[in-house]
């Protein structure tokens, strides 16, 4: 019949069971008994932590060169186009025709070009560049 070799640990207890051949037993014994009382002998020990690097030296971010991409045009660059290229000023129904924008697309742009000083107000529901 062949003999069976094991290894217990009751980690509340912190006993050590170990059952097998009179070998087995000088082998792990040894070994076991040594990871449990010196714990810092461990292969994965837990790695320092990194150090930061001082504040005033910002990290060093290599430079990409390539060619420049132009900045995506947006809403308002558009409206703001069309209102500018109309010398005699553009309504709101032209624009969501041009555009083909929702009514309170157009109102809320020309609202926010309004505030920003890029276009004016002429008539009621007519605007021209300012």
């Amino acid at each position: 019949m062949e003999e069976r070799s094991r290894i217990r640990f009751n980690p509340a207890t912190k006993e050590i069971e170990i059952e097998g051949s009179e070998e087995f037993v000088r082998t792990y014994f040894g070994k076991v008994q040594k990871l449990l009382l010196d714990p810092g002998s461990k292969k994965g020990k837990p790695k320092p932590p990194k150090t930061r690097r001082p504040e005033g030296k910002p990290k060093k971010v290599e430079k990409k060169t390539g060619p420049k991409i132009a900045p995506k045009k947006t809403l308002m660059d558009t409206v703001v186009g069309l209102i500018c290229s109309s010398k005699e000023g553009i309504t709101t129904t032209t624009l969501k025709e041009k555009t083909g924008l929702a009514e309170r697309q157009i109102w809320s742009i020309i609202y926010r070009a309004e505030k920003r000083g890029k276009i004016k107000k002429t008539k009621r529901g007519i605007y021209v560049a300012a």
